[in-house]
């Protein structure tokens, strides 16, 4: 049996990217990123993406780090911009680097920032290793800094209260203790970043498993209590979460069980915060995008997946799965609002225009996929809502639906038994589809032979 060519498409995108004139590619680059944004189109972007880093990184030479800069590199992975007043558990606002770092501008020994603006003037802004030293003074003073003014301000409930103020919210508050850690714990983090892949990561290989393994440990030995964020860093440079699982099971086999089982508690919690806050930025995607419903249902499903399999890899006890149960139960809700309210209406109405007189054989064919779309979304969607409600929507509009064709199906054969000239052997198929999409095959295949018996009579 012959089989489709490969599609070597991005390939030869990747053997051409060079002759991308500069202004079109900016805009390629551009483009795609703004794609990334998008629900349906993030793994097309990143795929394409990928061939063109080559080109993106002669296309943006790196830029000399200023030492704000470079004190923010530890860290830079768990940055975000968060839709929500609060912050994700492993993940760092963008706000939050201006006031930390004024508040560590301000009690820093004096020279110390001063120094590092020296040493980045000297060294070339692609030598690693003279920005990596320049950034060692400046990163250890950070910790110590920030680490001191932390365990001043918890000496009373006034004090806590007056850094919140200072730093501009509880948000920025919880980031502090986020960042003195991964300043703390820079050198392994930016060893560990140096070994892994680009983000965003769709796999690691040995070496980089064994570099995972290798910062666990070089963290455990510095402080036991940072060994979190190592998975942190990992969680923030993956392009799902759902990968964790996987992940997991190779890091265990490599020997770094008992330190995953250490950290499993707080890389749950951050599993379930930075879902619960995935579903913001779910929410305002669809608000933003026309979408056919079949793929906002295999969209959420996807989310609905890497969940799973993210909540598996961490473990976690009632409480956390019953986190992991809102989440999914929200999602499913989601589906609710933007594919299952109204569907019944629009596929009913979609058939119907199957039999306009009027209607091109394109406008045919459009009335055809749209119910399509509808009938799959549905299916889709019933296969992850974890609401009751939903579910129970869900199946009520699927018996809506199946009645309806029922009642087109018998139509259908008493015309063509009539011997009716505006039905014709389409109509027929037409209706086989969609009932299999409903019903079954079987039911679709009685319907096909009672159509097929009625033409010969």
């Amino acid at each position: 049996m012959s089989t489709s060519p490969p599609d070597r498409s991005l390939d030869l995108l990747a053997g051409r990217v060079f002759d991308i004139p500069e202004p079109q590619f900016v805009d390629l680059v551009r483009a795609l990123e703004a794609r990334r944004l998008k629900l349906d189109q993030r793994a097309t972007a990143d795929a394409v993406l990928s061939r063109l880093r080559p080109r993106m990184s002669m296309a943006r030479p790196p830029r000399r780090p200023t030492p704000q800069r470079l004190f923010c590199l530890p860290f830079e992975d768990l940055l975000y911009d968060p839709g929500t007043d609060r912050k994700a558990v492993g993940r760092i606002p963008r706000s939050a680097i201006g006031p930390i770092w004024a508040l560590f501008a301000e009690h820093a020994s004096p020279g110390v920032i001063e120094g590092t603006s020296a040493a980045l003037k000297t060294a070339e802004p692609d030598d690693t290793a003279a920005i990596l030293a320049a950034g060692g003074p400046l990163w250890t003073e950070g910790a110590r800094v920030l680490s001191a003014r932390d365990a001043a301000a918890r000496k009373s409930a006034d004090g806590r209260t007056k850094l919140r103020d200072a730093l501009g919210g509880e948000p920025v508050l919880a980031s502090l203790e986020d960042v003195t850690i991964l300043l703390r714990i820079a050198p392994p983090i930016l060893e560990l970043r140096a070994a892994l892949p680009p983000a965003p990561i769709e796999g690691i290989g040995r070496q980089g498993i064994a570099a995972l393994v290798q910062a666990l440990k070089t963290v455990a030995a510095l402080d036991r209590t940072a060994v979190p964020y190592v998975i942190f860093v990992l969680m923030a440079r993956l392009r799902d979460l759902g990968i964790l699982g996987d992940l997991f099971e190779k890091l265990t086999e490599a020997g770094a069980g008992e330190l995953l089982r250490a950290a499993g508690e707080q890389a749950g919690e951050a599993v379930v915060s930075q879902s619960e806050d995935r579903l913001v930025d779910v929410r305002n995607e669809l608000a933003d995008e026309d979408l056919p419903k079949a793929d906002i249902a295999r969209a959420l499903g996807r989310e609905v997946e890497a969940l799973d399999r993210s909540a598996r890899a961490v473990g976690g006890g009632r409480a956390f799965a019953r986190r992991i149960d809102r989440v999914k139960g929200e999602l499913g809700r989601v589906a609710r609002e933007h594919v299952v309210t109204g569907s019944v209406e629009a596929t009913l109405e979609a058939i119907a225009g199957l039999d306009d007189p009027m209607a091109t054989a394109d406008q045919e064919m459009q009335n055809l996929r749209a119910a399509e779309d509808r009938i799959v979304a549905l299916r889709l969607c019933g296969r992850f809502s974890g609401d009751p409600e939903t579910a129970k929507e869900i199946s009520a509009a699927m018996k809506k639906i199946g009645s309806g064709l029922d009642a087109r199906g018998q139509q259908l054969i008493a015309r063509l038994e009539k011997n009716d000239a505006e039905v014709s052997v389409v109509d027929l198929y037409n209706t086989v589809r969609l009932v299999e999409l409903v019903d079954g095959p079987d039911k679709a295949d009685k319907l096909r032979l009672a159509g097929m018996n009625a033409m010969k009579g």
